[in-house]
């Protein structure tokens, strides 16, 4: 087994940050992780992590791109499964897998269930097929084979050669905005396949509703409506390139529709549909210029609409620097990382996790790896003006897991942040509860329990005060007496809840 499948077991989902650190004690045996190996002599917090860990067995992480706390996690899919048989693919990734499907800009990292995949793009080197084939029958779809060799993952970027297409891809992205450049071979036509109709935990019917659009300016925009594990949540995108679009064809392949209404102008041909709506939407973007060339392609998300994704694009990410995006990737990876370090050279690691790891017993690979994932809270995608607060767009389980790592490591004000939505959450809830395990503005009500109450009590007890403490009170108390929820009614009364 190699070093990276056999770091990958379930304990080591990432988010279960203190668990994590406290087993190395134990003296699991670890791999270092191919990240350290390949900067022997780096011995920063930045070159020790490994994004590659957790991505096979049950570890349910990915390798893609995405800055702390970003709304964007670019990462390749290796395999789209129906949901009955995809819990293994819950991140997207396996490392056991040597097909990729494409790139989608939305991810979970260590949970047990999963969704999103929001937004999947496909460069394509020669002829276009618009579904993703057999991952067994090279060439049957879209999809393309790849080796670990040339595979890099970096905290905030990721490469890799779809061999099928003789395509060098790179991914980097910002708080919002997901960048990709592709070097495509010079005696093949380009295109890029933009599908919107893949989906982690896949099954028929879970788009409700998705639209493409092409602009006069070139930038596409779009969105789609899901239901699954949060249901009717709503994710709106907008699309640059490079390179002048030279052509396209946008497609609904769902089938036996009973009505489609009236056709629009051009309606019946897929190269001229401007905008096009439906459930099974796929679309192919062609660049004759592109063969042998570099193409830059950024997509930005919003949970408003197409125009805040276009106002994200153009706030976050201008131009047309990759390696600046890459850059700055890098800096705020390096910052959040080096608090963590910073923390440990003063006050120790024994005094940081509570004696939960002596510094003897410090794997960089597996901790520093375990600590840039714990960034479970994502912010969410309205728009940077949008209100001087982070309005954070995850919560439940993963917060509580990692809140107490990051109060000591992040800011007060980042902690501030997640208790005043954490409130403005309850406050909005038809309920009147604290957020039981939601994202992207959905609850999921997935698991039992309080889990921003521990979250609140946590940040009060550690003298965090940038928040309305009576209302944070009122709120947890509401949500821990709420008789409808998980048969409080039945214990408040009679102590116990009984066998239904």
């Amino acid at each position: 087994m190699s070093g990276r499948i056999g770091v990958a077991r379930a304990h080591l989902a990432p988010l279960m940050v203190v668990a994590l650190l406290a087993s190395a004690i134990a003296g699991r045996a670890f791999a270092a992780g191919a990240a350290a190996a390949a900067h022997p002599a780096d011995t920063s917090a930045y070159a020790a992590v490994d994004p590659f860990i957790g991505t096979g067995g049950e570890g349910h992480t990915f390798p893609g791109a995405v800055v702390p706390f970003g709304m964007i996690q670019l990462s390749p899919d290796t395999q789209i499964k129906p949901r009955t048989e995809a819990y293994a693919w819950a991140a997207g990734y396996r490392y056991e897998d040597h097909t990729i499907v494409g790139f989608s800009h939305t991810h979970f990292s260590g949970t047990g269930h999963s969704d999103l995949g929001d937004v999947l793009l496909m460069p394509i080197a020669g002829v276009v097929r618009f579904e993703r084939g057999a991952t067994d029958q090279p060439g049957s779809g879209y999809t393309s084979r790849f080796t670990h060799a040339g595979e890099i993952a970096e905290p905030g970027y990721y490469a890799v050669t779809l061999e099928d297409y003789d395509i060098r891809a790179e991914l980097t992205a910002s708080a919002r905005v997901g960048v990709h450049r592709y070097r495509f071979p010079p005696d093949r036509a380009a295109h890029l396949l933009i599908d919107l109709r893949t989906s982690l935990y896949d099954y028929p019917g879970k788009v409700l509703w998705s639209r493409l659009r092409l602009l006069a300016d070139g930038t596409v925009t779009g969105f789609r409506e899901t239901r699954g594990w949060a249901p009717g949540r709503q994710l709106y995108f907008a699309l640059r390139c490079s390179r002048a679009i030279s052509a396209h064809q946008f497609t609904d392949t769902e089938q036996d529709v009973l009505y489609k209404g009236f056709p629009g102008p051009g309606d019946k041909d897929p190269r001229q549909r401007a905008q096009l709506a439906g459930r099974q939407l796929v679309g192919a973007l062609d660049f004759d210029d592109a063969a042998g060339q570099q193409l830059i392609v950024k997509v930005a998300i919003s949970a408003v609409s197409e125009d805040n994704a276009i106002a994200n694009l153009e706030t976050e990410v201008p131009g047309w620097d990759f390696d600046a995006v890459r850059r700055a990737a890098r800096a705020q990876w390096t910052q959040a990382l080096d608090a963590g370090r910073g923390r440990r050279a003063g006050a120790g690691a024994a005094q940081l996790l509570h004696g939960a790891l002596p510094t003897r017993s410090w794997r960089p690979a597996c901790s520093w790896t375990a600590m840039a994932v714990s960034a479970a809270p994502t912010t969410p995608c309205i728009g940077p003006a949008a209100s001087p607060t982070t309005r954070l767009f995850r919560c439940g389980i993963p917060i509580a897991r990692c809140n107490p790592l990051l109060t000591i490591l992040q800011s007060e004000q980042r902690s501030n942040d997640i208790v005043q939505s954490l409130l403005a959450a309850q406050r909005a809830s038809p309920f009147g509860l604290l957020p039981v395990w939601a994202f992207h503005g959905q609850e999921t009500w997935c698991m039992i329990g309080y889990h921003a109450v521990p979250v609140i009590a946590d940040a009060y007890l550690k003298g965090i005060r940038g928040y309305d403490a009576e209302q944070a009170l009122q709120a947890m108390v509401a949500s821990a007496s709420y008789g409808p929820y998980g048969g409080l009614a039945q214990y408040m009364q009679l102590g116990y809840v009984a066998d239904r």
